[in-house]
């Protein structure tokens, strides 16, 4: 067998306002109001190996607020993946949003804050679905949903980078 029958295509997209890497990817409107969603919809069926959380902001983050917004967020950010009939399949947040930087940690083992003396600071977390014993599998017209429901207007971006391979 060629080595070429077993490539897969790689998926590396930043979740957005349109699900198909043409919408906008900074989650860092005010969403109090109304939640807004950031997420990937497979166009064929995909694996999901991991997501990429990135949160950037002025110096000072600390372990109970969100980036470094003074505070924890009141709603927080919640995970999910939804089939083609917008069911929710998996709540991957277990219906306990992420609502501060430290919170990140529950889910992803690997958390840093990055600092490179710029006076601004990057939170950084790689959530490995593989960890919990299998990755995540997308059929066609599902979505990985990241919904975001507070005024993140203080934060410098915030995005949600998914990657894996479609089968």
């Amino acid at each position: 067998m060629s080595v070429y029958a077993t490539r897969r295509t790689i998926i590396s997209q930043f979740c957005d306002t349109d699900g198909d890497g043409t919408g906008t990817i900074d989650a860092t409107a005010d969403t109090s109001g109304t939640a807004d969603e950031f997420y990937f919809t497979a166009s064929t069926r995909a694996v999901i190996a991991r997501m990429i959380v990135s949160v950037g902001d002025t110096t000072g983050m600390q372990a109970q607020e969100y980036g470094n917004l003074g505070a924890a967020l009141p709603n927080g950010v919640t995970v999910v993946t939804r089939d083609d009939g917008d069911v929710t399949v998996q709540d991957l947040t277990g219906q306990d949003a992420v609502t501060t930087n430290a919170n990140w940690g529950e889910y992803c083992y690997d958390v840093d804050v990055k600092t490179w003396g710029s006076g601004n600071e990057l939170l950084v977390a790689r959530w490995t679905f593989l960890k919990t014993g299998t990755d995540l599998i997308l059929e066609p017209g599902w979505d990985f949903v990241v919904n975001v429901n507070d005024d993140q207007r203080g934060l410098l971006s915030h995005r949600f980078l998914v990657q894996g391979y479609y089968i």
